[in-house]
């Protein structure tokens, strides 16, 4: 009987240093793989569930409301009525996420607004490039007056 050994050399085998990951000799022969396509069509259909799953709340478009790309956006806490949003031309739009409709249209900033958010109140707050913080109340940007305060931060 005629027996053959497997003789490796120690350099294929050993690592050069500890932080080396170490080689795996792997048969990729499918005939030794039997289940490696349904497995792989499993993971397939699962990830475009998650895919679907996640994409689900955020479908929907929001209509006509910027000419410009949206920088910012922030929702309020207390009611779905205020989401507002913020455009590279420097307008600010207040949105009513059940409808999906623009509520109001604001020319805010000479720039691009950069930062939003809500206050304690019925109010936000918007930053632009051009140095200017804003307060806006909503129920008067809601009567259309737009008696906003404004704060220069350019020290």
């Amino acid at each position: 009987m005629k027996v053959k050994a497997l003789s490796r050399s120690k350099a294929s085998t050993e690592r050069e240093c500890v932080g080396d990951l170490r080689k795996h000799s792997r048969n990729l022969d499918p005939v030794y793989h039997p289940m490696q396509r349904p497995r792989e069509m499993a993971r397939a259909v699962q990830s475009a569930k998650m895919e679907r799953m996640f994409a689900k709340p955020l479908v929907g478009n929001f209509g006509n409301g910027h000419q410009d790309a949206v920088y910012h956006t922030a929702i309020s806490r207390k009611s779905l009525l205020p989401m507002i949003s913020g455009c590279a031309d420097g307008t600010v739009s207040l949105w009513d996420l059940p409808t999906r409709s623009c509520v109001s249209t604001l020319n805010a900033h000479r720039q691009a607004v950069k930062g939003l958010t809500f206050g304690l109140d019925q109010d936000f707050y918007s930053c632009s490039q051009d140095g200017t913080v804003r307060r806006f109340v909503i129920p008067d940007v809601l009567s259309k007056k737009n008696d906003s305060e404004a704060s220069n931060l350019n020290g």
